[in-house]
């Protein structure tokens, strides 16, 4: 018995709920282009001195960008 379903497959087109090794380059692609500038304004302001409870919402936003493009990957036929 399994306990977590698994979400990656060797197909060429990605059934709904799997993802191929095109989908999981093109997720890292636009995490890449994405999540990570705006984790680096988040670092920035941290250096910058900006409470990290106020620069959080930054990294919240990335966190947000990052998951749903991971689920709208996730679902799409």
């Amino acid at each position: 018995m399994e306990l977590s379903p698994k979400i990656y497959t060797e197909a060429k087109v990605s059934p709904i709920g799997k993802l191929n090794t095109s989908d999981l380059k093109k997720l890292g692609w636009n995490f890449l282009v994405f999540a990570a500038p705006t984790l680096a304004v988040f670092f920035g302001q941290l250096a910058l001195g900006v409470n990290w409870k106020a620069a959080a919402l930054v990294a919240a936003l990335a966190f947000y960008q990052t998951a749903t493009d991971f689920f709208k990957k996730l679902t799409n036929k």
